[in-house]
This record gives structure tokens, C-alpha cells and sequence, in this order.
């Protein structure tokens, strides 16, 4: 309901001197209207300084000094609300390019970005296995002594990363269309030079290990005394000692992965570079 108050002494052709005089008369209320700075909606009424509301859609006959106040309250206030707001500033900027121009612009940036990030993981999954292999070549337990050797480990991959690592390379052995097309584990061979340097690429490094000697050789040893003569000495088995380092190079390896449980065995063939012969190991190769 519309409120229309009468003041006799005071229309809208009042001096401007009179409006700071009703501002201090009114002070206690601007208060109170300020208040209504965290109101939500749109808002189709003025509350003015004596607490009237004063309906905005309906026409105003007469511009009191309480309106024009209420009014300027209400344009501080929604000033106040505004200057709260983060600036959108570089979001104005953005919607105000054209769509056509923006979006393959962001799609370039993205796609690039993301391309780079697959190759940086994929490169360091790759320098990961590499650098266990080279781990273990160096090991004890991997005694070098003229035939090839087999080292194997697991790694627990998610199937995306496996066929990202290793989906067109080497030679495909299950599932195929002739091979357990079906099977839920993956079967892939390196069986050659240029199909290890493929997948490997810069990562493929020389590699170190330990030749050892050959032990359980029978060693005689003769007791003195009377156990001499009688065969009171006895035997024992000679150890197999380090000898040194030697160059080693992978021949093959394969990957068998199951999607079931998602771990993947590496199990490589390696050997020493020029090998040795004579009953003592295998050929040259």
C-alpha cells in the first residue's frame, strides 16, 4: 500500500540547505535504513527514514525530503554492495571475446599442456624400470659367471598406464585374435635390439653387473698324522667369490599383466657383453 505523507512547509523546490538540516534531525535513523545493506531480492519498496515504506512501482505524486534521503541511502548501499564484490574485471574481459576466437585458443592451451604432462609420466615410468633393473644387475644375487641371467620384478599399474607404456610396442603375445582372445592378462615380448631401444629410447643406459666366480668346486684336504694315511683329511666346497665388474646388456624381456589385479611382472634376460666360452659359460652371441 502506497504511503503518501504531507508536509506543508516542504516540497521537492526546498534549498538544498534544508536537506542537511533534515539529515541531523534524522540521524538516529540512517542507521536503521543501512541496515538493510544484507537484505536478499530485489527489492520493490523504499523504507524511509521514519520507517514508512514507499511502494516503487506504483507513480510518486510529490518528492518529500524523506524520499530523496531514503533514496540516496539506498544508492550508498547498493555502492557498498557492489564494491564488495570481487572485481570481475578479467572475467569481463574473457566473455567479451568472441566464442569462436576463445574456445579453440583455450582447447590449443589445453591440449599441449595435457600432452606434455603424459609424456613427463610416461618418461618417468620408463626411467623407473630402467633404474630397478640397474638396481638389481648390481645386486649379490645376480652372480654373472658366463650364461645369461634372468631378473624379475612387479609393478602395480592402473590399465590405463600399462597400455600407455607398453600398447604397440614390442611383439603382442595373448590376447590375440588366435591366442585367448578373451584372457584378462596381457602377454607382450622385446625379443630384439631395436624393439628394447624403442621402448627404452634415451633411457636405455649402459648397464653394470658382477662376474663371479664359479663355487661348490670339491677342495681335498689331507689330515696329518696317521688320519694322512688313512684318509683323515676330508674335503670341502669352495665359495663363489666376486671378481669384479663387467658390461651387461639386455637380450629380451617380457611383461605379463593382469587386469584383474592390476600387477604387472617384467622379467628380463640379460647377460655380459662378449660372454666367455670353453665349458665355462656360453658363446660369444
Amino acid at each position: 500500500m502506497q504511503s503518501v505523507l504531507s508536509f506543508p512547509s516542504t516540497d521537492i523546490s526546498l534549498p538544498v540547505a534544508a536537506i542537511p538540516a533534515a539529515e541531523k534531525e534524522n540521524a538516529s535513523l540512517k542507521q536503521t535504513a543501512l541496515q538493510t545493506t544484507g537484505m536478499k531480492g530485489k527489492k520493490r519498496t523504499l523504507t524511509l527514514v521514519n520507517g514508512e515504506e514507499l511502494d516503487l512501482t506504483s507513480t510518486i505524486s510529490q518528492a518529500t525530503p524523506q524520499i530523496v534521503e531514503a533514496m540516496r541511502l539506498r544508492i550508498l548501499q547498493l555502492e557498498n554492495e557492489i564494491s564488495s564484490q570481487p572485481p570481475p574485471a578479467k572475467r569481463a574481459k574473457t566473455t567479451a571475446s568472441a566464442p569462436t576466437a576463445a574456445g579453440p585458443s583455450a582447447s590449443s592451451e589445453a591440449g599441449p599442456s595435457s600432452t606434455k604432462a603424459e609424456e613427463k609420466k610416461h618418461k618417468m615410468q620408463v626411467k623407473k624400470i630402467f633404474d630397478q633393473l640397474k638396481k638389481e644387475c648390481k645386486s649379490d644375487n645376480v652372480k654373472f659367471q658366463g650364461s645369461p641371467k634372468t631378473i624379475k620384478f612387479d609393478e602395480i599399474w592402473e590399465q590405463a598406464d600399462f597400455e600407455a607404456l607398453f600398447k604397440g610396442k614390442g611383439v603382442l603375445i595373448q590376447p590375440t585374435p588366435e591366442n585367448k582372445p578373451k584372457s584378462a592378462v596381457t602377454i607382450i615380448q622385446f625379443n630384439t635390439q631395436s624393439q628394447i631401444s624403442a621402448f627404452f629410447g634415451d633411457e636405455l643406459k649402459a648397464l653394470k653387473g658382477n662376474v663371479w666366480s664359479r663355487g661348490g668346486n670339491v677342495t681335498r684336504r689331507m689330515g696329518g698324522g696317521f688320519g694322512g694315511l688313512f684318509g683323515g683329511g676330508g674335503s670341502t666346497f669352495t665359495k663363489s667369490i666376486k671378481q669384479g665388474a663387467c658390461d651387461v646388456q639386455i637380450q629380451s624381456f617380457e611383461v605379463n599383466y593382469s587386469k584383474n589385479n592390476l600387477k604387472c611382472t617384467i622379467k628380463f634376460e640379460v647377460a655380459e657383453i662378449g660372454g666367455r666360452s670353453g665349458g665355462y659359460g656360453y658363446d660369444d652371441w
